[in-house]
């Protein structure tokens, strides 16, 4: 991926994860992401890597439903022992491939780089990355920006909008929410 493209924004969002290989001719299980799972499909190119790593293109050959999943063949892979190396990978899409979030609705990897603003305008970093692993995504946020808390450890808050993330503002980066310093 060009750096020009990672400057602009348009770097890679994890989209999904390459699973074991399937079969003998080079497919492997999909994990998706995306709230549609199906829609991971029509994306192209994807961008692959472990984690830590720079993201490469990949193009997708063929995919199939298998089960309640899905299976795929990336170009040039053709056996199970290169199937294999990619096996736990990151499936990646770049955010210009997205179509537009519906009104009201946003992309929770663009909330990362916004400034946090808590209870009593209390500054408390910047969105460093998204967890969303169970009932509600969980926003890791900086301490670079809190210098005065002393605190030096990221924070999580829960991405529950109303309760909590009172408002995103994408244009100013700034996110409103009922959280402090102290929490």
């Amino acid at each position: 991926m060009s750096p020009a493209a990672e400057k602009a924004g348009d770097s890679p969002r994890p989209m999904g994860r390459l699973g074991s290989a399937y079969g003998l001719k080079g497919w492997m299980k999909v994990q998706s992401f995306a709230s549609r799972p199906e829609d991971l499909f029509d994306y192209s190119p994807w961008y692959i890597r472990r984690r830590g790593e720079e993201w490469r293109e990949v193009r997708v050959e063929e995919h199939a439903e298998h089960g309640s999943g899905f299976i795929a063949k990336l170009c040039g892979c053709s056996s199970p022992e290169e199937a294999k190396a990619f096996a736990g990978m990151e499936i990646g899409i770049r955010r210009s491939s997205l179509p537009k979030a519906p009104e009201g609705a946003i992309y929770l990897q663009d909330l990362i780089g916004c400034k946090v603003v808590g209870i009593n305008g209390a500054m408390l970093g910047k969105v460093l990355r998204i967890w969303d692993h169970g009932a509600a995504p969980v926003m890791e946020v900086s301490p670079s920006d809190r210098p005065a808390s002393g605190n030096r450890d990221s924070i999580l808050i829960p991405y529950v909008a109303g309760p909590i993330v009172t408002e995103v503002d994408l244009s100013s980066k700034t996110i409103r929410v009922e959280w402090g310093e102290d929490y």
